[in-house]
Formats: C-alpha cells, sequence, structure tokens
C-alpha cells in the first residue's frame, strides 16, 4: 500500500472506534492507541507508523466486539 492508503485507512479505523468506543464491555481496548502520538491527521508520519497505529485500532475494536460478543452469549444463558 501507499501512504496515503495507510493514512486513508487510519481515518476509517478512526471512524470505525468512534461507533464501538465507549461500550459498556470493555474500558481500556483502545488504551494502547491512545498512548501512542499517531493519528490520521498526521500525513507527515511514515507508512510504518501509521501501518502500527491501525494495528493498534484493529486490537481495540477486535477485543471491544469479542467482549460484546462474550457478555450477550452469557446473558442468554
Amino acid at each position: 500500500m501507499r501512504s496515503q492508503e495507510y493514512v486513508q485507512l487510519h481515518a476509517l479505523l478512526e471512524e470505525i472506534r468512534s461507533t464501538v468506543d465507549g461500550d459498556q464491555y470493555m474500558t481500556d481496548a483502545f488504551a494502547a492507541y491512545d498512548t501512542q502520538p499517531i493519528r490520521p491527521a498526521h500525513v507527515h508520519r511514515s507508512k510504518a507508523d501509521h501501518r502500527r497505529a491501525i494495528f493498534l485500532l484493529l486490537a481495540g475494536i477486535r477485543d471491544t466486539i469479542d467482549a460484546r460478543t462474550t457478555a450477550e452469549v452469557a446473558a442468554r444463558y
């Protein structure tokens, strides 16, 4: 991927985060992302920086979805 594509993907994942963040099941899923300094607006940063931020966002999204799914399954039984 090109650097611009990493920045665009980073911005898209930030939007997805805003829909899953604040979930009652996960409070610190995005702690690792929040402590790193790279944001989508930092277009001058390297592809590697944005790639790392993307992986941290994906991990937070995954953890939030896993926690929500686990809680919903537990509530059924």
